[in-house]
């Protein structure tokens, strides 16, 4: 999809306005719905494993379908692409509050999740390829900062809805959100410029990529239930290596490819993108662990939860634009490297939490992630869309969207599974697996210091990847690929 660079300021910030409120909103459904977890699980008399499907699904569908989106905002237009997510996210969104059932509440969470996906993965994308670059570090800075924004007050939001009206209200209330972004994109956003390139798109490999994910999925669920060891559990590992090699070999060879595979020849690409993954499996555990510690473990109420759990992300959402214009000056590298580094050693604080922890260290503990973990995003978002050329944005702002919410689908779920297996080594069986009201809140802590500490190894493996980046010119003097 061809677009002119956007030099008048004032269309630059309104270009910007849509796509953060755009991103705004799919990452508020993240943590808004994260808080309301226990509510949900007691209003369906499920256990966590269960509910977990809930934000799992919600990963599952935006990660199968992101690619697809890129490819088709490249060819079709970013602008239709991001105006008809709005409208499938409006119509899950009501769905998901009308629920009746958890199964019901699942599916419909799945019918959001593909208007999410196709807003996420425009929002970078349109950034890219209508701002200059010399602003781009500043501009994605800014972005991230939308979705840490959304992540941030989902929490405090999502407390106080779920206390003071229903955990419904907590997707109602993206209705009037979604009608006013998708209003302002349609008036703000430039007309779609068609090209003359290819544009088949490839449903088959759409099709390997999201049943590659699934199967993993499928596998890192039911593990525990099977048995890691079970002709099942193994088949199905097995089955989605072979449906992820099998969609690279097809893509190398496609003549219309979701992705372009040469990206992944660039060093700084490669290593910036693994690098995410880890960052976005550590963010996503933790964010599904601490409402559970919150509640359960330290005995807060909800919305005394929601509005502590506003502080990671909070500082987040306050150092994005400041590492984003730093690494527009200054580079990359030390930045996500030195902050995933920090950001291990802060995780150490969070293995000296206990029921009897004060809300000063909770708040001081929270905030050394926040501020660590902060340093990363905007840097690694500019190394990685930087990368690429112009005309393939919507590729790579697929490929990065992807692996950060792939990280999201492996981080729940690994966190899970670490805490219910230290569960099975201090509880009777039949307490394991998240089974937080029968549970002591000493044996819980247990399975969350646990979870930590692997967080912890994301963390310093992400820092190793993050060193990796090799220095252009690029980073410290900004300039057009095209």
């Amino acid at each position: 999809m061809l677009h002119s660079t956007i030099t008048d300021v004032n269309r630059q910030r309104a270009i910007l306005t849509v796509v953060c409120l755009s991103m705004f909103m799919a990452n508020l459904d993240i943590s808004i719905v994260n808080i309301s977890l226990p509510i949900i699980s007691n209003h369906f008399s499920v256990s966590i494993g269960i509910v977990s499907r809930v934000v799992l699904v919600y990963f599952l569908i935006m990660t199968g379908c992101l690619l697809g989106f890129g490819r088709l905002g490249d060819t079709r237009g970013f602008k239709r692409i991001l105006i008809a997510g709005l409208s499938v996210f409006i119509a899950g969104s009501f769905l998901c509050g009308t629920a009746r059932g958890i199964t019901h509440l699942i599916v419909f969470r799945g019918i959001q999740a593909l208007g999410a996906s196709m807003m996420a993965a425009m929002a970078p994308a349109v950034a890219s390829a209508l701002l200059p670059s010399a602003i781009r570090g500043k501009a994605l800075g800014i972005i991230g900062t939308s979705a840490a924004f959304g992540i941030s007050v989902g929490p405090a939001v999502g407390g106080l809805i779920t206390a003071h009206l229903s955990w419904r209200w907590i997707f109602f209330i993206n209705i009037p959100l979604g009608i006013i972004a998708g209003m302002l994109a349609l008036t703000i956003l430039p007309k779609d410029q068609p090209d003359t390139e290819e544009k088949r798109f490839d449903l088959v490999g759409t099709a390997i990529i999201f049943s590659a994910l699934m199967t993993l999925l499928y596998s890192l669920d039911m593990g525990q239930e099977h048995g890691w060891t079970s002709p099942l559990i193994i088949l199905s590992f097995c089955g989605s290596f072979i449906l992820f090699i099998t969609f690279f070999v097809r893509e190398k060879s496609v003549a219309y490819p979701l992705i372009d595979v040469n990206l992944f020849r660039n060093r700084n690409f490669s290593m910036g993108i693994i690098a995410s993954l880890f960052v976005l499996m550590l963010l996503n555990g933790i964010i599904f662990l601490l409402p559970f510690y919150l509640d359960t473990a330290r005995g807060l109420k909800i919305d005394e939860a929601g509005l502590i759990l506003v502080i990671p992300s909070a500082v987040m959402m306050l150092m994005g634009p400041i590492a984003g214009s730093l690494s527009d000056k200054t580079g990359t590298r030390w930045l996500c490297g030195g902050g995933m580094l920090l950001c291990g050693f802060s995780l150490i604080l969070f293995t000296l939490l206990g029921t009897q922890s004060s809300i000063l260290f909770i708040a001081v503990s929270l905030t050394l992630f926040g501020l660590t973990a902060g340093m990363f995003m905007a840097p690694n978002s500019s190394l990685v869309m930087g990368e690429a050329s112009r005309e393939h944005a919507g590729t790579a702002s697929s490929i990065m969207m992807v692996t950060r919410h792939a990280g999201g689908v492996l981080g729940v779920s690994l966190f899970e599974i670490i805490f219910s297996m230290s569960l099975r080594q201090t509880a009777a069986p039949e307490n394991s697996g998240l089974s937080h009201t029968t549970v002591s809140p000493d044996i819980l802590m247990a399975g969350f210091h646990d979870a930590f500490i692997f967080g912890m190894v994301l963390c310093f493996a992400a820092a190793l990847f993050s060193a990796g980046i090799r220095r252009n010119r690029g980073e410290a003097q900004p300039v057009d690929r095209d």
